[in-house]
Formats: C-alpha cells, sequence, structure tokens
C-alpha cells in the first residue's frame, strides 16, 4: 500500500455520509411534531457551537437533524408588559448589541460581550449555552441572577421552569427528549437596580471560564437593599445562587455590611473541583476577591446614581 492509498485509508469519516433526513421546519408547531415523532433518534441543531465542537470527528453517528435556524419567530427579544423575551434562537452577538438587553439587563449584556469570539457570538445562541447546560456556560449565573424562566415546549404541553430549577448537573437539564427550549422569560428589574459581571480565566478571551459571578442587587428609596442574587459558575455542578448572604444583605445599606465576611461567606458556599483551569483552593480565593470587588463597584455605582 503506497502513502497515498494509506492516507485514504485512515481519512476521518464526514457528516452527512449517513444520515438519513434533515428537517428545517419554519415554525414551532413543525419542530415539536417532529420532535414527538423522532424523540431522541433525532438531534437538535441551532448555532451548531457546542455540537459540531462535541461530535467532530463523528458526525456520520448523527442519522437525523432537526435544524431550527428558520423558525424566525424565536429569533426575538421583545419587551411585553414587565417582562423581556428572548427567543432561544436569539445569539450572544444579538444580546451584545440589543439596546433593550443594555438598559434592563446589563449583567446579561456583559457576559455575552465575554463569549468566545466574534464567529461563536454570531453563530452561538442562548438557547444552545442554555441547553448545553455546561457549568461553565457564561450566560447561566445571569440568567439565574435575573430570576429568568424558561418556557419549554412539547407536542402537547407548555410549561414554564425557572433557570435555577432547570440544571441538575454537569450538563444536564430537564429538558425531555419531546421539549425545546422556546424562550427564555425575564422579569424587568425595577428602576434602581445594579448589577456586576465578572469572568476569570487564564487568558483574556476566548476562554473556558475558571469562574465567573452575576450579583445583582434592587434597592429601595432609601438605598437599602430590597433583593439580591448572587451567582457563579464554574465553582459546582451546575452555575449557583448563594442563598446564605442574602439574610446578612437583605433591608441594610451597603455601608452596614462588611464586605469581606460576604465574599468569605460566597467562598464557603461552593464546591470547586480541580481541573486545568484551577484548583479549588484557587476558585475558592479568587470567589471571594471577586465577591468584594462586585460590590465595590455596586456601591460606586448607587453613589453616581
Amino acid at each position: 500500500m503506497n502513502n497515498y492509498e494509506e492516507k485514504l485509508k485512515n481519512k476521518q469519516e464526514t457528516s452527512g455520509k449517513d444520515f438519513k433526513e434533515y428537517f428545517s421546519p419554519s415554525n414551532i408547531q413543525d419542530a415539536v411534531e417532529l420532535l414527538s415523532e423522532y424523540g431522541s433518534d433525532i438531534r437538535i441543531i441551532a448555532g451548531g457551537t457546542d455540537i459540531l465542537v462535541e461530535y467532530f470527528d463523528k458526525l456520520y453517528e448523527i442519522e437525523r437533524w432537526l435544524d431550527l435556524k428558520n423558525i424566525e419567530q424565536m429569533k426575538k427579544i421583545e419587551v411585553k408588559n414587565d417582562v423581556i423575551e428572548v427567543g432561544s434562537l436569539v445569539t450572544h452577538a444579538q444580546i451584545e448589541k440589543s439596546d433593550t438587553i443594555r438598559e434592563y439587563l446589563p449583567v446579561l449584556n456583559a457576559a455575552a460581550w465575554d463569549v468566545g469570539s466574534p464567529q461563536i457570538r454570531n453563530r452561538g445562541t442562548i438557547g444552545g449555552n442554555i441547553c448545553t447546560s455546561s457549568p461553565a456556560g457564561d450566560l447561566l449565573a445571569p440568567l439565574i441572577a435575573y430570576d429568568a424562566i424558561f418556557r419549554l415546549v412539547s407536542k402537547n404541553n407548555t410549561r414554564d421552569i425557572t433557570a435555577e430549577d432547570f440544571f441538575v448537573g454537569p450538563k444536564r437539564n430537564v429538558l425531555q427528549n419531546d421539549e425545546i427550549l422556546y424562550k427564555i422569560i425575564i422579569p424587568i428589574p425595577k428602576k434602581n437596580s445594579y448589577g456586576k459581571w465578572i469572568k476569570v480565566g487564564k487568558r483574556k478571551a476566548l476562554i473556558i471560564s475558571s469562574i465567573t459571578l452575576a450579583f445583582v442587587i434592587s434597592f429601595d428609596n432609601e438605598n437599602r437593599i430590597e433583593k439580591v442574587r448572587c451567582c457563579l459558575g464554574s465553582v459546582a455542578p451546575t452555575p449557583i445562587s448563594i442563598k446564605q448572604i442574602e439574610k446578612i444583605m437583605l433591608n441594610k445599606k451597603l455601608s452596614d455590611i462588611e464586605y469581606e465576611n460576604i465574599g468569605r461567606m460566597v467562598s464557603e458556599n461552593i464546591s470547586p473541583i480541580d481541573d486545568i483551569r484551577g484548583t479549588k483552593e484557587y476558585r475558592r480565593e479568587v470567589a471571594k476577591r471577586i465577591t468584594i470587588n462586585a460590590l465595590e463597584e455596586i456601591e460606586r455605582m448607587v453613589r453616581v446614581g
């Protein structure tokens, strides 16, 4: 066997060689009909930035594709009464450029800016980030911090579930085989709400996060804390909200709070692991420091008004 024949023999198998069917419906009703028919025998694709990496050397194993790209109703950002509805096909680039998101949900806006590269932000979708359910997913902690609700649609049912209850483990969630994440519904925060997003990684761009923090605080007219949400990613099997700090912070002014104490409490209530992006001890210390930094920045925002 000559060198050329050897290369042909070892050539990577390609997508499309064996797949049987490709579907690209134009509405959600047809999509859930197809999903009901094929269930786990069909793979959903939106932006493709996750699944094409996961299956890059074995795409030929996928026999049926359900491509959502033509469902225009899932590509919109809309304000409806007191909520913002974000279609699950909205891209990271749309979120980072949206005046609506920038005005009402600045922490989500900042997180979208930190996703991957311009190419990934223009292809990757908020729904894909959610359904991949990586603890390091950049948009997940902000969505929990903003009390987002995920609307899941199947052929015979629609159900809403909170972002906090959606994730159940690393890359695991409550989505059923016959369901599609249709939209994300986020309550508009009250006017005097402030937030801070912090992402830490081994370099400044194109990184999987070592740790992320989404901090959102709402104040009353006397600058007392009415609501606080401190959510982190890459520090536990799922993105988490640190409930333990709420009873300490509620009904107080920031000037009455010891930031060091809050940072220590956050550090003590995460469960990080050792991996190539950092040790658990490193993550605990960083969690403490970025919590303190976020509180200091929010205090500055409140002073400026």
